[in-house]
């Protein structure tokens, strides 16, 4: 007998709170789910080191959504980065199979699946009736052609997928899924906590940073994010200052050691910060940068980056890649300076166009504002919830 969705668990194999973007999102979508009336578990591993924290205030997200965290096996930490692969591989395993343990004792609840391992055992593991209350939310494929098929095979069993991207779908698509299927809904914002944001002035003089042309960059520090090239652009135009906010251990020192080469006195990094604190540093610049690089599918085609809804909503004006991933969202001259990807020149100019041009400035920014309005994260749940209750079936005793 089919019955409503009602419950759903969100099952992800991520350190939960953590410093990733991904965090992020898992949190404002939970609530965002939530507040259609759904009773959402957010299901994940136990880990370290954030135990103790309370992933709600790190985040700064209602408690609406319940969050679950289960045993696995997790050594990753224990050993360097360049010896993790077995240690992630159990770990994603042992995670996949408590969850698929979970996922079998209640037949009622809908689950929503974040990781292609947790995705790939829950498929083999539930039968097939219980395959029709399964979704999968995909924010990339993987590079390597097999293991791209072994995931698309996954995925063609679902009823429901949820991309990020335009590109994404289009290469579902071309690998055999159904498109009714799929539902694109690309990352979003609160928008909320970018109203009343303090003048440039004001903050930075919040952040004692120097009262000077500034450009911020905020989020991860990974090669195919562009800020090498950024580093290297803001090198080419003495007197401006670049900010960078964010950063894990393992890629800041890469940067900072750029800065230090193509840079000098001219980068401030101000390591993690939280994500509640991201507006007033994006305040604190005259043009805020995303300078994705075209060498990888996952920038290229795939990506929906939070900081491009932020950078939007935070009335700043945006250089940005001229990419097919940004141009599902920003517009070159109506929301967006955009510029020839891994270009230090051609960022260089864009940046040092908008500097020079302050009416310019505020034409993009404010069209940016306008246009950032449907990515608020509450509409995304709304999406997402009604997408799933259309096309997912949970109850017992199905003929």
């Amino acid at each position: 007998m089919k019955t409503d969705l009602t419950r759903l668990d969100m099952v992800v194999n991520v350190r939960f709170p953590g410093v990733k973007a991904h965090g992020i999102q898992i949190a404002a979508m939970a609530e965002a789910l939530a507040d259609t009336g759904l009773i959402v578990d957010v299901v994940v591993p136990r880990r370290f080191p954030y135990r103790a924290v309370d992933a709600w205030e790190h985040y700064g997200v209602r408690r609406n959504f319940k969050i679950c965290r289960i045993a696995n096996i997790d050594t990753i930490d224990m050993v360097k980065p360049s010896a993790q692969r077995f240690p992630f591989l159990m770990q994603s395993v042992t995670f996949g199979l408590r969850a698929l343990s979970r996922a079998a004792v209640d037949r009622s609840v809908g689950l929503l699946v974040r990781d292609h391992y947790t995705a790939e055992i829950l498929v083999g593991g539930l039968r097939a009736a219980d395959r029709r209350r399964l979704a999968a939310e995909i924010h990339s494929l993987p590079e390597l052609r097999a293991r791209r098929l072994q995931v698309v095979k996954v995925l063609r069993k679902l009823r429901a997928v949820v991309v990020i991207s335009e590109g994404l779908k289009d290469d579902l698509v071309e690998e055999g899924l159904d498109p009714s299927n799929i539902l694109v809904a690309r990352d979003g914002v609160h928008l909320e906590r970018f109203e009343n944001m303090p003048d440039v002035a004001e903050a930075r003089s919040h952040l004692a940073l120097e009262d000077r042309p500034t450009v911020v960059y905020a989020g991860q520090l990974y090669e195919w994010k562009g800020v090498d090239v950024l580093v290297e652009a803001v090198g080419r135009l003495p007197g401006v200052q670049l900010l960078v906010v964010g950063g894990d251990r393992q890629n800041l020192p890469r940067v900072e050691a750029l800065g230090q080469k193509h840079a000098p006195g001219q980068v401030i990094f101000t390591g993690n910060v939280s994500h509640q604190a991201v507006p007033f540093y994006l305040a604190a610049g005259d043009v805020v940068a995303l300078p994705n690089s075209a060498r990888e599918r996952i920038s290229r085609k795939y990506t929906s980056p939070l900081k491009l809804f932020e950078a939007m909503a935070s009335r700043r004006a945006i250089v940005a890649s001229d990419l097919p991933s940004l141009g599902e969202v920003l517009r070159h001259d109506s929301n967006a300076y955009l510029v020839a990807p891994d270009d230090p020149t051609a960022l260089a100019e864009g940046i040092d166009q908008l500097l020079q041009d302050e009416a310019l400035r505020t034409r993009l920014s404010e069209q940016a504002k306008l246009d950032v309005q449907p990515f608020s994260w509450s509409e995304r749940g709304r999406r997402v919830a009604n997408f799933l209750r259309g096309r997912l079936v949970v109850g017992a005793g199905w003929s």
